[in-house]
């Protein structure tokens, strides 16, 4: 049976461990098919970063060009079921990861949309910033699954990048029903 898991690399950072959420599909033999991951990249040479700046853009990266998998971390299933139903969840996640880097957003280590206090009776601005955990968040949504407690602090995981009409929209163009009752 196909499945989708949430899966933690923990960074320990000082005495404090946060950790970076990315996105593993795997196949019905339970093999690696593909990863997303949110990283920091540096706009003039496009290399990626595990900590990046605020100079740097926040990109999706439908690979681990960082060799962040590790077997025994902390993981949650987000998802099994029929190998096809995977493959349009994943799809969803790409056209998500597509709008994503469409946008050239910044990396902000901690997460928040760097906005700042709004009036809420405004509309909401664009979505400027985020960090790996905001994407992970994002993906999840756009593939119209819940996100699951994680043992370890994940800076970011509250800051989607997409708003909920075009996550809405993502999920219609694929085929997938939006969940009842919000998807956080």
């Amino acid at each position: 049976m196909a499945s989708i898991a949430l899966r933690q690399h923990v960074f320990n950072v000082g005495h404090s461990p946060f950790a970076h959420n990315y996105l593993v599909f795997y196949d019905d033999n339970g093999n690696i098919v593909g990863q997303f991951h949110g990283l920091a990249q540096d706009p003039k040479s496009g290399d990626f970063t595990g900590f990046g700046r605020s100079s740097d853009y926040l990109t999706v990266a439908p690979e681990d060009s960082l060799k962040l998998y590790r077997q025994g971390q902390p993981e949650e299933m987000l998802w099994q079921g029929s190998y096809d139903e995977a493959t349009a969840r994943w799809q969803a996640a790409r056209d998500a990861h597509d709008q994503i880097n469409s946008r050239k957003l910044t990396y902000n280590p901690l997460g928040g949309d760097l906005n700042g206090p709004r009036d809420w009776d405004a509309p909401v601005p664009p979505v400027i910033a985020g960090n790996s955990n905001s994407v992970s968040r994002t993906l999840v949504e756009a593939m119209g699954l819940r996100m699951p407690g994680m043992p370890h602090m994940a800076p970011g995981i509250e800051n989607p990048l997409l708003r909920q009409q075009e996550i809405e929209q993502i999920l219609r163009s694929n085929g997938l029903p939006i969940p009842k009752g919000g998807l956080f």
